[in-house]
């Protein structure tokens, strides 16, 4: 009984630890800064606001300049832009989805995007 509770708690984490937004493009070309994230956990809206880079961890952050947000079948694709900036170091993307704060590390490219 112990080793299927377990089991359920371990699947459960997998799960959950697997449904946060991901970086999986970054870009610093064109005069503006470029970053897609995916989140494979979008049912229903996908709402974000509040959107910050911090391109340098515990800097000054800085607001997107434009957000554009394309759910098909649970998979949310979201296309941030930011003004063009010179300096990174372990950048971290800080944003509210559907009401809930969420932060990652662009510098961790995860998946694929189309």
């Amino acid at each position: 009984m112990k080793k299927l509770i377990v089991a359920i708690v371990l699947t459960i984490a997998g799960v959950v630890a697997n449904a946060a937004p991901h970086c999986c493009y970054f870009s610093n070309e064109g005069n503006k800064v470029t970053i897609i994230f995916t989140d494979e956990d979008a049912v229903g809206e996908y709402i974000i606001s509040d959107v910050m880079l911090y391109p340098i961890e515990g800097g000054e952050g800085y607001e997107a300049n434009s957000a554009d947000t394309n759910v098909t079948d649970g998979v949310a694709k979201v296309t941030l832009t930011f003004q063009h900036l010179t300096k990174f170091s372990n950048p971290i993307i800080k944003l509210s989805i559907n009401g809930k704060e969420a932060e990652f590390k662009v510098a961790i490219l995860k998946g694929t995007w189309r």
